[in-house]
């Protein structure tokens, strides 16, 4: 199925174009990171408590966190465990455990509350889970690289790469403008985004290839936009689709995969962007620098 048929459109020649939009809203997002501090961080990354209780009749976690909708500032999580319905842990900042259990019991009444676990999740710890989340994502980083460059050669390696951290950055970016916590959730976010974007830009790499050793043309702005036309109804189909199902994890998937959907769903849309207009065109910026000649 072909949804966009026969295009030619000039994508590389306006490359500079679209390197400003990205660097404008990395350097937004890096200004309302630094602005933010701490803010951006959740319980995961900086420590909290963690309260489990169990409720004498069935609740959903969305009417818990509407109980404690007056303590947002809190940066409260609502899980639900088990398949009744009635049991819950509830992440939020340090010291802040018996504010929202009192608020529960203010709502629904201390004798309808047990608390099954009070704990705390020391700084050591986050900053333990902290460190082997960035270390897990800069081994997949570096596997990708490894990946591309044996697959196709280093330069496409160095763009994907260059590319896929883009992507990364302009996720991150978006998060902190609008308010978004940074925590595990997130990393499990930004993998997947960074696996569709590589899978993304290979298919447009691999057109490429297939290409340069039909035309066996030097001419790389002419077989880089015919290859990008060539797969942009792909490319467009397949973000159309996965967007579609993040929109419905975003919209009915409840708060707690609210903050994930969003993160996916800038992702998808970034990773797409970035296949077409920054990876192919990282390649040519470089090539008309430093010249090559591309073996495939």
């Amino acid at each position: 199925m072909e949804l966009i048929k026969k295009t030619n459109f000039d994508f590389l020649s306006y490359r500079k174009y679209f390197y400003i939009i990205s660097l404008t809203i990395i350097i937004a997002g890096i200004i309302s990171f630094a602005l933010r501090g701490k803010k951006n961080f959740g319980p995961d990354f900086i420590g909290g408590d963690l309260l489990q209780i169990q409720i004498t009749s069935p609740v959903s976690s969305a009417t818990i966190r509407n109980y404690l909708q007056p303590l947002d500032k809190f940066q409260i999580r609502v899980q639900t465990v088990g398949s009744l319905h009635n049991q819950f842990i509830i992440r939020s900042l340090p010291n802040t455990s018996s504010i929202i259990l009192t608020q529960l019991q203010d709502t629904i009444g201390a004798s309808n509350i047990k608390v099954l676990s009070n704990s705390v999740i020391s700084p050591t710890m986050s900053t333990t889970l902290r460190n082997k989340a960035l270390i897990a994502f800069f081994i997949g980083l570096i596997a990708i690289l490894i990946y591309i460059a044996i697959r196709f050669e280093f330069h496409f390696g160095i763009t994907a790469t260059i590319a896929t951290f883009h992507d990364l950055l302009i996720v991150m970016a978006f998060m902190a403008l609008a308010g978004k916590t940074f925590d595990s959730t997130l990393i499990a976010a930004l993998l997947t985004i960074a696996g569709y974007s590589t899978n993304d830009t290979i298919v447009i790499f691999d057109r490429i290839r297939e290409n340069i050793r039909k035309t066996r043309s030097t001419n790389y702005m002419e077989v880089f936009n015919k290859s990008i036309n060539e797969t942009l109804s792909r490319t467009t189909l397949t973000v159309c689709t996965v967007v579609f199902v993040d929109l419905a994890l975003f919209f009915f998937g409840g708060e707690a995969l609210h903050d994930f959907a969003y993160a996916l769903l800038i992702g998808f849309v970034v990773g797409a962007y970035s296949s077409i207009f920054i990876a192919s065109a990282l390649i040519i910026s470089w090539q008309k620098k430093n010249p090559f000649k591309i073996k495939l």
